[in-house]
């Protein structure tokens, strides 16, 4: 029998996104296309952005954060991945030179409740900045010992650890407005630099729709 933590997404392709208000818009609209685009790729299941609310880097925050869920890292070294950057138009005339993106390909370090696929459609975003590999490890630690006492799935929570190379690792809490409990839980836990994003755009694949 499968177990079906195995299908959750393994991967992350995370983008931080800058570009002056003025062409917020015109910028969203491209977005959501493009997102589609994207989720015709093999290992692409969910795409998702969130446009920032509050907290962390207050005085220069990117304005959007994208995520793309991935069966894994595989997927952004796939031929059909290739090709699609090879042929694609990329950026549009209307925002080239005036954006900033900030992409990290991340690995799930843990997720709390571990068998979290297929998701439950969360409207908001806690993003918290480790800053620390053992903070991390830590609350990786503390994320198990929630998993095997707390019932999240009635709370709609999921929480998720990711981390790239080349930078801190990440800390996703996906929420409704009600979920503070497990909010507080957390932050406690953590410590950490925290931001809220409201989502904007959720799309899955065909493929993991018809799963």
């Amino acid at each position: 029998m499968t177990d079906p933590s195995s299908l959750n997404p393994s991967g992350v392709l995370y983008l931080a996104t800058w570009l002056p208000s003025t062409l917020h818009d015109r910028f969203s609209a491209w977005c959501d296309e493009h997102h589609r685009e994207q989720l015709v790729l093999p290992g692409f299941k969910r795409a998702r952005r969130f446009e920032w609310v509050s907290g962390g880097r207050e005085d220069n925050p990117p304005q959007y954060l994208t995520m793309y869920e991935l069966d894994s890292l595989a997927a952004l070294h796939s031929d059909a991945y290739i090709e699609h950057t090879r042929s694609s138009g990329g950026l549009p005339d209307f925002l080239r030179g005036h954006i900033r993106v900030e992409r990290r390909n991340c690995e799930v370090l843990a997720a709390l409740p571990s068998k979290w696929w297929p998701p439950s459609p969360t409207p908001l975003l806690d993003l918290f900045h480790l800053n620390d590999d053992k903070l991390a490890v830590g609350l990786q630690e503390h994320i198990n010992v929630l998993d095997s006492t707390a019932h999240t799935s009635a709370d709609h929570v999921t929480v998720r650890i990711i981390d790239s190379e080349d930078n801190e690792p990440l800390v996703l809490l996906d929420h409704s407005e009600s979920a503070t409990d497990m909010i507080n839980t957390i932050t406690a836990a953590s410590g950490s630099l925290r931001s809220s994003w409201r989502c904007a755009f959720d799309e899955l694949s065909d493929a993991s729709v018809q799963a």
